[in-house]
């Protein structure tokens, strides 16, 4: 029992380095969105400024940042005109099918891109996407 206890510091210890740190914030997948809204002042402002004051948005969609009560998957690392982004889903709890968003951020979160699909509300797309980009967050 001990001899696993010291596997197990071991191993924590080694998830906690630098280098394991330096290689998991270069990954532009398996990144989840309310973390990443949480860690990177750049990605939340980016999606903020875009949204702030826009009519028609689904509450869920308004409270993003402050109240991360939505179903998230993690990114995925897309290339767009040989371009590294981050593609993240998300949507609605209980209403998945009927009210959903796909964010496309460029790799330094400086630039977000918004699609957002609600059966009462409409599509609407932020951000000015080009036509790449735009086969992206609507695959």
């Amino acid at each position: 029992m001990r001899r696993l206890l010291i596997t197990f510091g071991v191993l924590a210890a080694m998830s906690a380095s630098p280098l394991h740190a330096q290689t998991a914030s270069t990954s532009l997948a398996g990144n989840y969105l309310p973390s990443v809204l949480a860690t990177s002042p750049a990605h939340r402002d980016s999606l903020m400024e875009m949204i702030k004051g826009k009519p028609g948005l689904p509450f869920w969609v308004r409270a993003l940042v402050r109240q991360p009560r939505y179903v998230a998957l993690a990114s995925e690392e897309v290339a767009v005109k040989d371009r590294r982004m981050q593609l993240f889903r998300a949507c609605e709890p209980r209403t998945c099918e009927t009210s959903w968003i796909r964010v496309l951020y460029s790799e330094d979160g400086k630039r977000a891109l918004l699609y957002i699909s609600d059966a009462k509300l409409g599509i609407k797309i932020f951000g000015d996407p080009t036509p790449e980009e735009l086969a992206f967050l609507t695959r």
